[in-house]
């Protein structure tokens, strides 16, 4: 990112802090500073407990920081923030709209005719592979056809930003290999700032130009690591690399000590 470049997302000195169910204050995110570049694909990885997905919520405008500043586009986010795409674990599809309408939603709530909706959203239904399934409903399909729908769902607004907590976590091996290919794919489409949480190091390396691995928490920046990865790229073929490889090490090497202090709190948790 060039000096006179803003940032697409910023996070600045950013705590936050929650109340447990038991009164104690938690701390989830600790004096984090992480920035991501307009076009920039940035993954995000550490222990569980880390704030990972927190990270997510505070630039979404979900939730609000305890102290410093979350920014998209150099603005301060202060509600929903305009311009985010926002991808989750469980699919956030309506399970009594057809996969048409579900994908149409997002261009009707901004004002377009259903005309133009539909049509933009068959255009993009198309482009992930599921035209003649525009009447089907979400129980109807497999999980990597609406993954493919929560990725139609999440494009077609043309997102500057998109978020993504774990989007293919409950995917079989295959299946979650085949939609990262997908993602790939239609990310150069438009090219939206992505920050694309995950516990899987190698999806993350495949996937990224940047990747942040997080401290135990309270979650702080440990180290940033740059995947200078030629694309495009196929994700299965891409791991095979001497390149891959040696990445995988380096950042393994900075991740595995937080993993297991993670561990170790659980263990010593349990045991009291």
């Amino acid at each position: 990112m060039s000096s006179e470049q803003q940032p697409a997302i910023e996070l600045r000195a950013v705590t936050k802090k929650f109340a447990t169910p038991g009164g104690a204050i938690y701390t989830a995110l600790a004096d984090l500073n992480l920035t991501v570049a307009p076009g920039q694909f940035c993954a995000i990885v550490g222990p569980t407990g880390c704030g990972k997905s927190t990270t997510l919520t505070l630039i979404s405008g979900l939730e609000r920081p305890s102290a410093g500043a979350a920014l998209v586009a150099g603005r301060a986010v202060n509600g929903i923030t305009p311009g985010v795409g926002f991808m989750f674990q469980n699919d956030a599809v309506f399970p009594w709209k057809s996969v048409l309408d579900n994908v149409a939603a997002g261009p009707r709530f901004r004002g377009r005719s259903k005309a133009a909706a539909n049509e933009a959203a068959r255009d993009w239904l198309r482009r992930v592979g599921l035209t003649g399934f525009e009447d089907r409903y979400p129980h109807q399909l497999s999980g990597g056809m609406r993954k493919r729908v929560a990725l139609a769902q999440s494009l077609i607004n043309e997102p500057e930003v998109l978020l993504m907590d774990e989007p293919f976590s409950a995917l079989d091996v295959q299946t979650r290999s085949i939609m990262s290919d997908e993602l790939l794919g239609l990310w150069e489409l438009t090219r939206p700032a992505v920050m694309f949480v995950t516990h899987d190091l190698e999806e993350a390396i495949a996937l990224a130009d940047k990747v942040v691995v997080l401290t135990a928490g309270p979650g702080r920046v440990k180290a940033t690591f740059d995947v200078d990865l030629p694309r495009p790229r196929r994700v299965q073929e891409i791991r095979f690399t001497d390149e891959f490889v040696r990445l995988y090490s380096e950042i393994w090497e900075a991740l595995r000590a937080e993993v297991e202090t993670a561990y170790a709190r659980t263990t010593s948790k349990a045991a009291s």
